[in-house]
């Protein structure tokens, strides 16, 4: 059977959509009864040694498709959870293996984090890290479970040099609604939203999009949500003026008075 290119990713995404999900609760009890599992983490190399699910392996997203693996039954796979991942697409590669069966972890390494689950995360003290999406991969997101935080300030009319204000120098912020169609808004992460589940297990703790002015305040919240135990969280890298840009670099005016290029900044994967 001859298909076209779009016809084949037509297929690939609808097939995608339906992919099979597992919540960490249905993990843990099938771990509890000692089912015979295989994990699969579809994270970097990176972000699988400064933690991962006890006893899974390490299979890159990018890698499932030519990776040559028995035929291991039921797997499990477990990707970052911050909605920008590929374990949605590992899952069906992994399920046109003979012999695997995958199910993909809703909510991903982030969530089981999030259970206290038996990680094998180095104890003690670590660097901050924050989790960050950049705007092209927000435009992306497609998942049901993703909330955007709306932590952006109204801008206030610029004084002119005699005195007054001026109005029309305050731009009224982007409308997230029509930028990220499909997504809800919240104005504080304690509102948002969770999934349905079924009553067998608890719901997946929603995804939430914390999006500022650029003035550190979404990072702020972020270490509120940490500080409550809440790691589903990720921060929208360049705030709203990231999305006036529609994801494009802009000129930054450095100390010196010289302009230069601002690159996106990169996401970060770790907790």
């Amino acid at each position: 059977m001859n298909m076209q290119p779009l016809a084949w990713l037509g297929l690939f995404t609808m097939v995608a959509c339906n992919v099979s999900g597992i919540t960490v609760a249905e993990l843990q009890a099938r771990l509890a009864k000692s089912d015979k599992l295989t994990i699969i983490d579809v994270r970097s190399p990176i972000a699988f040694t400064q933690g991962h699910i006890p006893n899974a392996i390490n299979v890159p997203a990018s890698l499932c498709a030519d990776k040559k693996l028995p035929p291991l039954g039921q797997v499990i796979v477990c990707g970052e959870g911050l909605g920008h991942d590929s374990a949605e697409s590992a899952t069906v590669t992994l399920n046109t293996k003979p012999g695997i069966t995958a199910e993909k972890l809703d909510g991903g390494y982030i969530a089981w984090e999030a259970t206290q689950s038996a990680t094998t995360r180095d104890k003690g003290l670590q660097p901050e890290a924050l989790n960050y999406i950049t705007y092209a991969q927000l435009k992306n997101v497609t998942n049901e479970d993703v909330v955007l935080v709306d932590l952006r300030k109204q801008p206030t009319a610029a004084r002119t040099a005699l005195g007054g204000t001026n109005a029309a120098s305050a731009t009224a912020l982007s409308d997230l609604g029509k930028e990220f169609p499909g997504l809800p808004v919240t104005q504080t992460p304690f509102k948002a939203t969770q999934p349905q589940k079924s009553a067998k297990a608890p719901a997946t703790p929603s995804l939430m999009v914390l999006i500022d002015n650029g003035d550190g305040s979404a990072q702020s919240m972020a270490r509120t949500l940490k500080a409550n135990g809440i790691q589903r969280y990720v921060i929208l890298a360049g705030g709203e003026e990231i999305i006036t840009r529609k994801g494009q670099s802009g000129l930054q005016r450095s100390s010196s008075g010289f302009l230069f290029k601002k690159p996106n900044a990169n996401p970060a994967t770790t907790k």
